[in-house]
């Protein structure tokens, strides 16, 4: 993959690109980071990257006034979709995503903070990504939002509290609401940046952490097998 690049951006310190980062860097793809909550500029065009992925964050989809430059990267969504890009949305990201591309995103009736299931529909065994992977798999969950599926769009995974988890779009266009690319570092970072928000919503830091380390370790072979085959859509 001598000579790919992607675009990633990032809405927080510790809104990282985590396993996702490692696994272009092993497969010898760049990863470029921009960072809007900082003043970066997100741009207009794609240009020279091969793909974008868009991270997760505490701002909402809808929240375009507070957070001006959340329009700038649906655009970039919608101007990569034209040049036949692919794209990759964690959590906020793909919240983002389903904005951009026409379908409503809104508060949930809960948070899903922790470790939860996600089970995948019966036509993904069909998708590029996620054939062959196991149909059910515990990953991290960390929002209040949902979002609804593009006119167009395919649903491809499901949890317990949030009907649609993970949506394709186009052949190359792929947006989870849950946090495939975590790993124990970044968990641990994570939740000592967020004591106050996690206890406000009911969960232990602690317990989140030892979730973590019980929990990511057996998924990481799953999540390195999409990355893997997304940045082989490049």
């Amino acid at each position: 993959m001598k000579d790919k690049s992607v675009l990633f951006i990032q809405h927080g310190e510790t809104d990282k690109p985590g396993l996702f980062g490692e696994v272009l860097d092993a497969v010898g793809v760049k990863l470029s980071v921009v960072r809007p909550y900082e003043g970066e500029v997100v741009p207009e065009h794609l240009n020279g990257y091969s793909g974008l992925c868009i991270g997760g964050g505490a701002q909402g989809a809808y929240e375009l006034e507070k957070f001006p430059y959340l329009a700038a990267e649906c655009a970039l969504v919608r101007a990569a979709t034209v040049a036949d890009r692919p794209v990759l949305g964690l959590c906020l990201g793909a919240q983002l995503m389903a904005s951009a591309l026409g379908a409503e995103v809104r508060p949930g009736p809960q948070r899903e903070i922790g470790f939860y299931e996600v089970t995948l529909d019966p036509i993904s065994r069909y998708d590029p990504l996620w054939c062959g992977v196991p149909q059910t798999f515990v990953t991290t969950h960390w929002h209040g939002d949902v979002f609804e599926i593009p006119a167009g769009g395919m649903r491809l995974g499901s949890s317990a509290l949030t009907p649609n988890q993970l949506f394709r779009y186009g052949h190359s266009l792929y947006g989870m609401q849950f946090h495939l690319e975590m790993t124990p570092d970044l968990l641990d970072e994570m939740v000592e940046d967020s004591h106050d928000y996690l206890r406000e919503a009911g969960v232990d830091p602690d317990v989140m952490r030892r979730k973590g380390r019980d929990c990511l370790p057996h998924l990481r072979e799953t999540a390195s097998t999409v990355f893997t085959r997304w940045a082989e859509l490049l």
